[in-house]
């Protein structure tokens, strides 16, 4: 599974990743004003979150072992990672 960081250091709390974050991996902790990874298994890499955030803030540890585990997407006709 992939390891989302933020740095607490670095974050000036302006949500960007959180917005940025379109399958809602990356949440708002309003109590400690900083984003958090609440879904980590669900992070597509599409890595919007590193890129938007303007003090590079976030990252990603991709676990590409993980992914070679997905599955093809029903009714698509390329083979699976198992294949």
């Amino acid at each position: 599974m992939n390891k989302i960081t933020f740095d607490s250091e670095k974050c000036i709390g302006c949500k960007i990743c959180y917005k940025a974050c379109f399958i809602d991996v990356i949440r708002w902790d309003e109590k400690n004003k900083a984003p958090y990874a609440a879904y980590p298994e669900d992070c597509v890499n599409c890595c919007y979150c590193i890129a938007e955030c303007p003090k590079g803030a976030v990252d990603i540890e991709v676990d590409y072992d993980y992914i070679r585990q997905w599955e093809a997407i029903p009714g698509d006709r390329r083979k699976s990672a198992k294949a």
